[in-house]
């Protein structure tokens, strides 16, 4: 099952990510603007994800990550990762994706947008890794969209993210234990116009872009 697994990662992240790596660098920076845009302005969201926000070390934001398959599914989405080192005080973004597989029988096809809160320098610390997988190298729970704050917490003191999601599709609902993130060394450069490491964009602030003004400033209000 072990190994069935991992075949279903590398399924989403081939699948998917062929098409995906595509997208313009600016173009996820927009659409990941519009996400966070969407799921906090929701009566049914704003409450746990501002609250969490605003003790987050930093937010990965995924404006699609898609679910489809028979039997061998995936799910795979690119995105955005910034960090807060103070009230208000959000880097610039470095670039992810995010792929995870199943097995079992499932059919259909469902997209999400989701935000990973992270909420601990432990967390934000194994993303300036290549690559980390939840479960191995850090833990996640999933928030709870609607029924306030107290509700999104159950379960969740002490992980080192909290994962929110919004679907639209028909798909039986997943963990995100065992997806494996990834740095977008490709769409770092392509954006910063120069080699940039997401040390040196998140934590050290060497890079900066006008770009992402409109993202900073949404995210700024947590």
């Amino acid at each position: 099952m072990r190994y069935g697994f991992l075949a279903a990662i590398l399924f989403a992240t081939a699948f998917f990510g062929t098409t995906a790596r595509a997208e313009d660098a600016s173009m996820t920076v927009e659409r990941a603007r519009t996400t966070l845009r969407d799921l906090t302005s929701d009566p049914n969201v704003v409450g746990p994800v501002g609250d969490y926000l605003k003790r987050a070390t930093g937010v990965l934001i995924i404006p699609q990550l898609v679910k489809a398959g028979f039997v061998v599914g995936g799910e795979y989405g690119e995105g955005v990762l910034l960090a807060r080192k103070g009230a208000g005080d959000w880097s610039d973004p470095a670039f992810y994706s995010l792929a995870a597989g199943s097995i079992g029988l499932q059919i259909g096809v469902e997209a999400k947008q989701v935000l990973l809160v992270v909420m601990t320098e432990k967390g934000l610390n194994s993303l300036m890794s290549d690559q980390v997988k939840f479960g191995a190298d850090a833990s996640i729970a999933v928030g709870t969209i609607g029924g306030g704050v107290g509700a999104s917490s159950s379960g969740s003191l002490g992980a080192d993210f909290i994962a929110f999601a919004k679907s639209k599709g028909l798909f039986g609902g997943g963990a995100f234990d065992g997806a494996v993130i990834q740095t977008q060394p490709e769409k770092n450069e392509t954006f910063y116009r120069t080699a940039a490491s997401p040390k040196q964009i998140l934590i050290e602030r060497r890079f900066t872009s006008d770009e992402a003004a409109q993202l900073r400033e949404t995210l700024s209000q947590f």
